[in-house]
């Protein structure tokens, strides 16, 4: 074959090459010879032509402009505005749910240390000790709290106690400043890893960890309270009670066993006659003063129902819930209440008391 090809009758009318889709080459060839050198230069110029040439795109960028930054932020702060309080009000739910759950497996606690001792665990412990010895103040003071232990699932927790020694003895530190989920409302903020403290005048500082719920003391009056008259009480839980179900005679569903209290400021305008600015609420026992064998503290661990829940007008011996306008209470068949903080004042001692003989309608609380 020669050096040039003979393209015979051969046609290219049109090769079309498309460059950024607008530019447009034609070549046209007709009935013509070319050297295969001639081709390829012209296919060479062709290529370089077409990479040289400057490409264009279309910028298709958006962006938003100041105004419309302001006016998003606006409407998402809007309704961030609109969305947290309801956030917030199912959290809350949430917590108070929690707390009822406490509550129940408390109550329960409480049914199956009576079943298995037949009464009910005492309020708390109360003995003197011998004169001249170490054991001078108040011998015990395990609450009710410290006697159900092995019943909530805390019975490794319960074989640390050394509950033949005081409360205050060094061998029970470990187990008095244990906090325990079980005892602590989650909207309680005053008490989850905090400790109640009823003397740091003394070396070392006596403290307990907090609690959020205390034990039915019962009405009281200005002479006869929980503190002063530490005796049997027409409640359900005083110093060294034994109450079994038969005693309480206004009936298990119409007498309260435990409520909620948090460990907060006492209220402003009735300052506590102890001399308190805070509740003191433990689970673990009631009297600890290594320097008053007479001191009892039965508010530690009990409460009294002369002052409504809330009352802004109460002391350290009644109750103060986290939740707003309520307390939540388990009762003494294990069923949990919520009891709005405007109950009326006659309903509520009675349904403080265990053999008053009220009549009580349970639409009333």
């Amino acid at each position: 074959m020669n050096a040039s090809i003979s393209l015979c009758a051969f046609r290219v009318f049109a090769i079309r090459c498309r460059m950024h889709a607008s530019c447009v080459v034609w070549i046209g060839v007709r009935d013509r010879a070319i050297s295969s050198n001639h081709f390829n230069t012209m296919t060479l110029f062709h290529q370089t032509q077409s990479r040289s040439r400057p490409r264009f795109r279309r910028n298709n960028q958006t962006g938003f402009t100041l105004v419309e930054l302001l006016v998003v932020i606006a409407i998402i702060g809007v309704l961030v505005g609109l969305l947290l309080p309801a956030v917030q009000a199912a959290r809350e739910a949430a917590r108070r749910m929690s707390c009822s759950n406490n509550l129940k497996q408390l109550a329960l606690g409480i049914h199956n240390y009576e079943s298995s001792f037949r009464q009910f665990p005492p309020g708390y412990l109360h003995k003197f000790g011998e004169p001249g010895s170490m054991y001078l103040a108040n011998h015990q003071g395990f609450s009710w709290g410290s006697a159900i232990l092995p019943h909530i699932e805390q019975a490794a927790l319960y074989d640390t106690i050394h509950f033949d020694r005081p409360t205050f003895d060094i061998e029970n530190l470990s187990a008095r400043e244990t906090s325990l989920p079980t005892f602590l409302c989650p909207s309680d903020t005053y008490s989850e890893g905090e400790f109640v403290v009823r003397d740091d005048s003394l070396t070392p500082v006596l403290q307990y960890a907090g609690a959020s719920y205390a034990a039915n003391w019962g009405p009281s009056t200005p002479t006869i309270n929980l503190d002063d008259t530490p005796l049997e009480s027409d409640g359900v839980f005083f110093r060294n009670s034994n109450l079994r179900h038969a005693d309480i005679l206004d009936g298990l569903s119409n007498t309260l066993a435990l409520g909620e209290r948090t460990n907060g400021p006492l209220p402003v305008s009735t300052p506590s006659p102890g001399g308190h600015s805070n509740f003191e609420t433990a689970w673990f026992a009631a009297v600890h003063d290594r320097d008053d064998f007479e001191d009892d503290h039965g508010h530690m661990v009990l409460f009294e129902t002369q002052f409504r829940p809330n009352q802004i007008d109460g002391d350290d011996k009644g109750l103060s819930a986290p939740h707003v306008g309520l307390a939540q209470f388990a009762l003494c068949d294990g069923s949990v209440r919520a009891i709005t903080q405007e109950i009326d004042a006659e309903i509520y001692n009675a349904l403080g008391s265990r053999n008053g003989g009220e009549v009580i309608d349970s639409d009333g609380f």
